[in-house]
């Protein structure tokens, strides 16, 4: 089972590495439709490969998981993982034990799990945060003020091309600080990650350059009866039509001919476009097709008509909104708006709605979809990366509080003010003080490596080997192209390592902490940032993904369905057992393969 592991994995491997870091490329994918997909996002990579191996799937669940959780480190994970299993296979024969038994590689997985729960979690407490903390202290000059750039600059280095990482890290940018206003920072992330989808427009055939941020709510539709509107106006929002089967439930209608029947519904419709007038109306929202006869109605009124929005969009606004509920169906919901509006978005005009509560869109373009496609994950990932950044600061304050205030009652009230004022205004340096930031290219790798190997109170000094060795695999794959760079870098980083270490035991001046990897020590540019809270949480996922697989024994193919439920006995059950029993080769056929 573990060579058939490090055979999928493997083959996985060679599919991400090639993408990794800024000077990786991108894959493209052809179907014999013709169609064609270029990306270098992780997550769309190995999405796209349609696995069928059980194995493989499995592998490609627990990444999606840890994506959807940090929003990086899909590429990291798959070679992470990769070199584990390798690692694993590796010791066997430098044990002289052949290959590993099935029990022996179940302990292994739980020693290593447990590996996540203690030693991972000392060394990043004690030994990388305190580093993190004095790295970005002596060099806050140049940090101080850019810390949300820096983070966004090192997210979308490696997952899209040089060229294009400047202008969408300005774009996404000054979609947060726009969005943002004065609100609080973790709401306001929070916000933009629970409704990406409604906040953006994408639009291709044009340079990602054309990329930008418009104020209001960008709606997908061109309006279907379009007037000049000026200053708030009241619309309303309609997720029905004003068609005949609107009639109120309590009207009574004796439908004796067809034209009675016409004139009675044209009659009721009449009143209900009326009514629009009293309320003072003047745009209409529609999730669906109005009768024409409302179209010309709204023509003759000077009233905008917008149809087929979205409802989930519709629902947005309403809620950002504040909408007023109507009692009388369809007259639904009614909002007031800043403004309407037409934009013209490369080949198409759309709607813009202006909202009293500063909504901006964000516009992402790009020449081909699969590039737009891979700009959209993107972006998206950024903010579901500053969410757990500042999720995990968060808790760790509440946590830190809660210490304070069982410690000192007397004094919490006022540490517990500063400290959420200071978490609300300046989040950002809070998190680079308290050394959850380091310099992306390989340091939190490098730093866990010396760490872990010289950990003196380790549990289990064979787990912990094999952990610090795989982890030498994501900087090494970065500086593929330059396998001496990596190795100078490694001993240089790791000499200056050991003169902390020394200055520390020796109680004299800390030694000046260089700039991170890929950056020269003369330029006056920072380098970009990882959150740290992100990795620990890429090496967390990794173990538990080996644990599943290590875990495995077997692999059995069945053509029956795979119930993960409660079992019933159903009578489709029965009736295939009746005709396995009748027709016993129908019970061979099923496939058993046992690994």
């Amino acid at each position: 089972m573990l060579e058939e592991c490090v055979s999928v994995v493997g083959a996985l491997e060679c599919v991400v590495r090639r993408c990794l870091g800024p000077d990786g490329g991108s894959v493209l994918f052809t179907r014999d439709t013709g169609e064609t997909l270029i990306t270098r996002h992780g997550q769309r990579l190995l999405c796209a490969l349609q696995l069928e191996h059980p194995m493989a799937r499995m592998v490609l669940d627990c990444m999606c998981v840890h994506a959807k959780a940090t929003g990086d480190g899909t590429k990291s994970f798959i070679l992470l993982l990769a070199a584990l299993l390798r690692g694993i296979q590796n010791s066997a024969h430098m044990h002289h034990k052949g290959s590993w038994t099935g029990p022996g590689l179940q302990n292994l997985a739980n020693r290593l799990l447990a590996v996540s729960r203690k030693e991972l979690d000392d060394a990043i407490i004690h030994k990388i945060t305190p580093y993190a903390s004095l790295y970005c202290s002596r060099h806050s000059y140049k940090l101080e003020g850019c810390i949300l750039d820096l983070l966004i600059g090192g997210y979308i280095s490696g997952r899209v091309a040089i060229g294009q990482a400047d202008i969408l890290k300005r774009v996404l940018c000054e979609f947060y600080h726009k969005v943002r206003q004065d609100q609080d920072v973790v709401q306001t992330i929070s916000f933009i990650h629970s409704h990406f989808s409604l906040l953006h427009t994408s639009v291709t055939g044009l340079p990602i350059g054309s990329s930008e941020v418009i104020e209001g709510l960008v709606v997908t539709r061109d309006w279907s009866v379009w007037t000049e509107l000026q200053g708030p106006v009241k619309a309303l929002i309609l997720y029905e039509s004003f068609g005949p089967s609107f009639v109120a439930s309590g009207d009574n209608i004796s439908i004796c001919i067809q034209q009675d029947w016409l004139h009675r519904t044209e009659s009721i419709m009449k009143q209900k476009l009326l009514s629009l007038l009293d309320l003072q109306v003047h745009v209409l929202l529609s999730s669906v097709k109005q009768p024409e006869s409302v179209v010309q109605w709204a023509r003759l009124n000077h009233i905008a008509l917008l149809e087929f929005v979205d409802s989930a969009q519709l629902d947005f606004l309403s809620n950002i909104s504040a909408a007023e509920t109507l009692s009388h169906p369809p007259l639904q919901h009614l909002v007031t708006l800043k403004y309407c509006r037409s934009v013209q978005l490369g080949g198409h005009r759309y709607a813009c709605l202006g909202t009293f509560s500063h909504t901006h869109t964000l516009v992402l373009c790009a020449p081909a979809p699969g590039l737009l496609d891979q700009t959209v994950c993107v972006s998206q990932g950024v903010f579901a990366m500053l969410q757990h950044l500042s999720r995990t600061h968060d808790s760790f304050n509440k946590q830190f509080q809660s210490s304070i205030l069982a410690a000192d009652q007397s004094q919490s009230p006022s540490l517990d003010q500063s400290h959420s004022t200071l978490s609300t205004q300046d989040l950002w340096g809070a998190i680079m003080r308290a050394g959850g930031v380091l310099p992306v290219g390989g340091m939190f790798e490098f730093l866990l490596h010396y760490f872990l190997l010289n950990e003196r109170n380790c549990g289990d000094p064979e787990g912990c080997r094999l952990l610090a060795e795989a982890l030498l695999c994501v900087p090494r794959t970065l500086y593929s192209h330059n396998q001496r760079c990596f190795l100078n870098i490694q001993t240089s980083f790791l000499s200056d390592l050991k003169q902390l270490h020394r200055a520390k035991l020796q109680g004299s001046e800390l030694p000046d902490l260089k700039f991170g990897f890929g950056f020269r020590e003369s330029s006056e540019l920072p380098p970009c940032l990882e959150s740290v809270s992100g990795k620990q949480q890429l090496v967390v996922s990794v173990l538990q993904c080996l644990h599943r697989l290590l875990c495995v024994g077997a692999i059995l193919h069945t053509r029956s369905p795979l119930r993960t439920g409660p079992q019933t006995h159903s009578e489709e059950d029965e009736e295939e057992e009746e005709a396995m029993q009748e027709n016993p080769e129908l019970s061979n056929s099923t496939q058993r393969t046992v690994a």
